[in-house]
């Protein structure tokens, strides 16, 4: 059975730049594509998601016990999960059916599938 990340849109801090764009954002309680990920799937709590622009900044303890793809091992890892964070926050994008779109390729490739709800 793959795995499956539930993505609910109201909460999913996306398409606002990389600027403001963290695993968890403070001032409203959005998470960012990888940040739904790490807490929803992973069981990471908010408390260390909060403010961290990306999994690197997480504690090394938490690091080693998440996914291969998450760890940065490698350079190929570290360039996956780049992309993955810039489309995740691009305005670049022409529309939000694209974003979701490419942020469902990019998981695919890890295994896992997403499923946008509108909660």
């Amino acid at each position: 059975m793959k795995e499956k990340l539930i993505i609910p849109v109201s909460g999913w801090l996306h398409r606002e730049g990389s600027s403001d764009s963290f695993l968890l954002r403070k001032a409203d309680g959005k998470r960012c594509c990888l940040g739904i990920y790490l807490q929803d799937n992973c069981g990471v709590s908010p408390d260390l998601l909060q403010g961290q622009s990306s999994p690197q900044q997480l504690p090394g303890d938490i690091i080693e016990k998440l996914p291969a793809w998450l760890s940065y091992p490698s350079d190929d890892n570290f360039e996956f999960l780049e992309r993955v964070m810039v489309v995740n926050d691009t305005l670049a994008i022409p529309s939000e059916r694209d974003t979701r779109l490419a942020i469902s390729s990019f998981f695919a490739e890890v295994g896992v599938e997403v499923e946008f709800t509108e909660e």
